[in-house]
C-alpha cells in the first residue's frame, strides 16, 4: 500500500486495504509526500472504534503492519500526523484529515487454488521438494562417515516434495541425489535447518495457492495432505531414519497426488470461464427481453402472468445486469465480498441483494418551495427496516375489518408455525373495494384455502388492504401467532417468493446537536448542508439572508428591482446565462439573462459583476421603499463562496450510524421534520456485499 500526501495533508491511496487478520510482516506500508519543515517525527494514528486506538511510527517512510494491528475485520479511522520534539516532549505541528481503511477476514482453510496460482504453487512445491531430498541426503552423509553415508546412499531414495513428476522420474532424482551424498561435505545441523526452511517455503507456497471459494472441501482435503507429507519430508532430513522402499512409495504417492491436483486446478478454471460465458449469455438474454416487451403493458398482461418468474429476473435495468455480471466474474477470481455504495438522491432507498452490513458515509439537506414556501428536510431519524412489510402493530380498524392498507404491487404468503393450528371461524387476506367489498382470502372459516396471493389485478380499486375478519386485534394476533406471515413489495410465486424473515424496524434518531447546527437540512440549486459522518464534520454551503434587510433599487425600463449583496460573500457566478444557485419563496429562479431580456413575472435571479447583484421581477410594484417592505421575512437561500467545515467528533458516538445489520430488499428511510412531503435527500452509504448472493432474492 502506498499513502500519498500532498502540500495540503491531504490523503490519496493506492489501495484501502490494510491487510487481513493475522498477517505478520506481509503487506509493508510506504507513506510519501509527508515532510513538513520543522518536523522530526511522522505517526499513524489507528482507531479501532470504542476506545481502542493505536500510533505506529511511520518516520522512516515505510511501516509492516504485524498481527496486533491486524486484529480484526473492520473498517478503520486512520490520520497521519507530523510532529516535533518540544522540550520534553513532541508538539503537533500538521495533521491530515481522517480516512479510512479496511481490515479483511482472514482467509480461512476451505478455499479450493484459482487456476493460475495453483499451477504456479505446484510448480514451487515441485522445486521445494528436490532441494529437501538434496538436504536428505546431505543429513545422511553427515551422520556417518563418508562410507556409511555411501552405503546408506544406496538404499536411500530421494523423499521429493510435492511434484508433478512421474513415479520414474522421482526415482532419478533419487539416484542423483544419491550421487551427491557422495560428495557432500555439510554438516548435520546445516542440513536439517534448509530442510525445515525448505518445510516453511512449501507451506507458504500452499497458503498462497488457496485463494478461490469453490468446491472447498475437496480441495481442503488435498491441500491438507500436501501439507502432511511435506512437513514428513522436513522430519526424515532430521532423523535420516525412513528405508528407500518407503522413500520410493512416499515419491509415487505425492506424484499422484499432484497429478490429481493439476486436473482439479484445470477444472476449476474451465468453470471460472463456463461461469463467466453464462453469466454475459444470460445479461444478453435478459437485455434482449426486456427490450422486446412492448410500451403498452395491457398487450403484455397474459406473458407476464404466466412468467412472472422469468420477467422478473429480466426487467432489470442496465446497472443491475451489469451487477450480476461482475459478482459472477469476481467469485470466480476467489472474491467473496466487497464494497459498494449508493449514492441516489430519495427518501426512502432499498437495501441491494447480497447486503449484510451498511454504514452511513453522508446525509445531506434539501430545500425546495412548496406552496410559496421554502420547505427544507432535516432528516431527523434514519429509519433500516427489513423486507416484510407485515407489522401486526400497525393494524387498526378498517370499517368491518382489521388490518393496514396496501398498494397494487404487494405479494401476501402464509406459512403455519411448526405445532400450530389454523384458528378456527376467521378470515385472512387481501380484501379490496372494487364496487363491492371483494377479496382473496388465504384463511376462511373452513380452514387454510391458498398459501400466496398478491394485490396486482386491483388496479382500479378504492381501496386495498391486507385484513381479517372478525375485524378486530384479538383475531388478527391469533393469525398472526399461528402464522409466519410475509408482505413484501413485488409480485411473485410460491417458487419465487422471498425467504420468510420475521418483520423489523430500527430507528437511529440524529442527535439534537446535529439538528441544530447552522443551516442544517439546507440546500440552494446543486449546493447543499450536509453531515459527513465518516470524517466527523459538517460542511455547510448554503446560507440564508432576509431580502428585506437589502438596500433595493428599481430598474424601470427592465421592471426590476435589485439589491448590492457583497455582505452576504454568495457564490454568483460571472455568466448572465447561469442559473444561479439560490432558493427564495414566491419566486422562480431563472439565469440573468432570462429577467433583463424577457417579461415574465415573478422570477429571481443573482450574478456578479463588480458586485454581487440580486435581482427580482415582481410587477405588483414599482417603487423600491414600498418593496422592501413587501420582501421584509422573505427569505433567500445562497451558495457560499467558501464552505464553513465544522469538526463534530465530540458531537456523535465514533460507531454512529456505522457497521448497521441490513437485510437485502429491505429499506432505508431518510425521515424528516417536513416528513409528510416525504421530499428526497442526498445521501451516500456503503454496503458490504457478499457477492454469491447478488442478484438474488434472499
Amino acid at each position: 500500500m502506498t499513502i500519498t500526501l500532498n502540500a495540503d495533508y491531504d490523503v490519496t491511496l493506492n489501495t484501502a486495504l490494510l491487510g487481513y487478520v493475522g498477517e505478520t510482516n506481509a503487506r509493508p506500508v510506504t507513506v510519501e509526500g509527508m515532510e513538513i519543515d520543522g518536523a522530526d517525527r511522522y505517526v499513524m494514528t489507528i482507531d479501532y472504534g470504542g476506545s481502542v486506538t493505536y500510533e505506529v511510527d511511520i518516520t522512516g517512510g515505510q511501516w509492516t503492519p504485524t498481527a496486533d494491528i491486524l486484529r480484526s475485520a473492520q473498517t478503520v479511522s486512520c490520520q497521519i500526523a507530523a510532529k516535533k520534539l518540544s522540550g520534553d516532549e513532541y508538539i503537533l505541528v500538521k495533521k491530515s484529515r481522517i480516512f479510512r481503511l479496511r481490515i479483511g477476514a482472514a482467509i480461512g482453510d476451505t478455499a479450493v487454488p484459482l487456476p493460475s496460482v495453483a499451477a504456479d504453487a505446484l510448480d514451487r512445491i515441485s522445486a521445494i521438494g528436490e532441494q529437501v531430498e538434496a538436504d536428505v541426503a546431505r543429513a545422511e552423509n553427515a551422520a556417518s562417515t563418508a562410507m556409511q553415508a555411501a552405503e546408506n546412499a544406496e538404499k536411500s531414495a530421494t523423499t521429493a516434495g510435492v511434484s508433478a513428476d512421474t513415479a520414474t522420474q522421482a526415482a532419478s532424482r533419487a539416484e542423483t541425489a544419491q550421487a551427491s551424498a557422495e560428495t557432500s561435505a555439510t554438516q548435520a545441523d546445516t542440513a536439517r535447518q534448509g530442510a525445515e526452511t525448505a518445510r516453511q517455503q512449501a507451506v507458504t507456497a500452499q497458503n498462497a495457492a488457496k485463494i478461490s471459494a469453490a468446491q472447498a472441501s475437496t480441495a481442503a482435503q488435498q491441500t491438507e495432505a500436501d501439507k502432511t507429507i511435506t512437513a514428513g519430508y522436513a522430519k526424515t532430513a532430521k532423523t535420516c531414519a525412513d528405508s528407500t522402499a518407503a522413500d520410493r512409495q512416499a515419491v509415487q504417492d505425492m506424484a499422484t497426488k499432484v497429478t490429481a491436483d493439476k486436473a482439479t486446478v484445470a477444472d476449476h478454471a474451465a468453470k471460472v470461464a463456463e461461469d463467466r460465458t453464462a453469466a454475459e449469455t444470460a445479461a444478453q438474454t435478459a437485455q434482449a427481453v426486456a427490450d422486446s416487451l412492448p410500451d403498452d403493458y395491457v398487450t403484455a398482461v397474459g406473458k407476464i402472468a404466466e412468467n412472472t418468474a422469468e420477467i422478473a429476473n429480466v426487467k432489470l435495468t442496465d446497472k443491475e445486469l451489469q451487477r450480476r455480471v461482475n459478482a459472477l466474474y469476481s467469485i470466480g477470481q476467489g472474491i467473496t465480498h466487497q464494497f459498494e455504495t449508493d449514492t441516489d438522491t430519495a427518501y426512502q432507498k432499498t437495501v441491494p441483494t447480497g447486503a449484510k452490513l451498511m454504514s452511513v458515509k453522508s446525509i445531506g439537506g434539501h430545500s425546495e418551495v412548496i406552496d410559496g414556501e421554502i420547505v427544507s428536510a432535516g432528516v431527523t431519524e434514519v429509519v433500516e427496516q427489513g423486507r416484510n412489510l407485515f407489522d401486526v402493530e400497525k393494524c387498526a380498524a378498517l370499517g368491518l375489518y382489521y388490518g393496514f392498507e396496501i398498494d397494487t404491487n404487494k405479494t401476501l404468503q402464509i406459512a403455519l408455525k411448526d405445532e400450530k393450528t389454523c384458528p378456527t371461524n376467521v378470515s385472512f387476506g387481501i380484501v379490496y373495494v372494487h364496487g363491492n367489498t371483494m377479496a382473496n382470502w388465504l384463511i376462511t372459516s373452513n380452514g387454510v384455502r391458498e398459501t400466496i396471493t398478491n394485490s396486482r389485478d386491483m388496479t382500479d380499486s378504492t381501496q386495498i388492504m391486507v385484513a381479517c375478519y372478525p375485524g378486530n386485534k384479538e383475531t388478527m394476533q391469533s393469525i398472526a401467532d399461528a402464522f409466519d406471515i410475509m408482505l413484501v413489495d413485488g409480485i411473485y410465486k410460491s417458487d419465487t417468493m422471498p425467504a420468510y424473515a420475521p418483520y423489523h424496524s430500527n430507528v437511529y434518531p440524529i442527535p439534537e446537536t446535529i439538528r441544530a447546527l447552522p443551516g442544517y437540512g439546507w440546500s440552494a440549486g446543486t449546493a447543499r448542508n450536509y453531515v459527513d459522518y465518516e470524517n466527523k464534520r459538517y460542511v455547510q454551503c448554503v446560507s440564508s439572508v432576509d431580502l428585506g434587510t437589502l438596500a433595493w433599487s428599481y430598474r424601470p425600463e427592465q421592471q426590476r428591482f435589485y439589491a448590492i449583496a457583497d455582505s452576504i460573500t454568495g457564490k454568483f457566478s460571472e455568466s448572465f446565462g447561469i442559473v444561479p444557485n439560490i432558493v427564495v419563496a414566491k419566486y422562480d429562479i431563472v439565469c440573468f439573462n432570462d429577467i433583463t431580456t424577457k417579461t415574465d413575472n415573478m422570477k429571481a435571479s443573482a450574478v456578479k459583476t463588480a458586485n454581487d447583484y440580486i435581482t427580482i421581477r415582481n410587477t405588483a410594484y414599482t417603487d423600491a421603499a414600498a418593496f422592501k417592505q413587501a420582501m421584509s421575512g422573505v427569505i433567500l437561500h445562497y451558495e457560499l463562496a467558501n464552505p464553513i467545515i465544522t469538526d463534530i467528533s465530540d458531537l456523535i458516538p465514533d460507531d454512529f450510524l456505522r457497521n448497521i445489520e441490513v437485510e437485502a430488499g429491505g429499506s432505508v428511510t431518510f425521515k424528516n421534520s417536513n416528513d409528510n412531503y416525504r421530499i428526497p435527500v442526498p445521501s451516500e452509504e456503503e454496503y458490504v456485499v457478499k457477492l454469491s448472493e447478488v442478484g438474488g432474492t434472499t
